[in-house]
């Protein structure tokens, strides 16, 4: 079911590009993987193939970057696939730390630093995100590329917060960002 806050065409664009990126990095060389997860703002041969290929817009090439260095943060040097997984959000992910049958007695990223990254805006906002996804990369093996794309392209983290308290609270995770049904 399509995100109710995101136009149709720009929601089609993002979830081409997010699964593009991250099932392209699941077989990609671990030379590109490793170059990707160290790339500054400059970016690395990877990004700049996948730009290219997806015909990412310039202005967006920033926020696209950074999603891409998360998703090599993601796929670990050994993997054979993508950790793309569209039942595992973001916000669930930063509950349970990846483990979706983990009992909660604390969560992987706590509130308070869950907070501090649905309050931050711009620049310190995609460092938030990439903090967080470092807490959590070396134990999740799965999750939802699109609901992580979201999360670094678009500022409001009412999706993430409800997906976290959801699977915090032990409710049923339901995505709203997976990819549009085509009729």
């Amino acid at each position: 079911m399509p995100d109710d806050n995101v136009p149709d065409v720009q929601g089609t664009s993002v979830a081409r590009n997010a699964l593009g990126i991250a099932q392209t990095l699941g077989s990609a060389p671990v030379r590109d993987r490793a170059e990707t997860r160290r790339m500054g703002p400059e970016g690395s041969a990877f990004f700049w193939r996948m730009a290219a290929r997806l015909d990412i817009p310039a202005a967006d090439e920033a926020k696209w970057l950074v999603y891409t260095r998360l998703c090599a943060l993601l796929t670990p040097s050994s993997a054979t696939s993508s950790f793309h997984d569209p039942s595992r959000s973001f916000g669930a992910v930063l509950a349970d730390g990846g483990d979706a049958r983990a009992r909660l007695d604390q969560p992987a990223v706590s509130e308070a630093r869950l907070a501090r990254l649905l309050a931050a805006r711009g620049d310190a906002r995609l460092s938030t995100l990439e903090r967080a996804v470092r807490a959590i990369a070396r134990d999740t093996h799965a999750m939802d590329a699109l609901s992580l794309a979201w999360a670094v392209l678009n500022p409001d983290g009412r999706q993430i917060a409800r997906a976290y308290y959801r699977r915090l609270d032990g409710g049923p995770v339901t995505l709203k960002t997976s990819i549009p049904e085509i009729e």
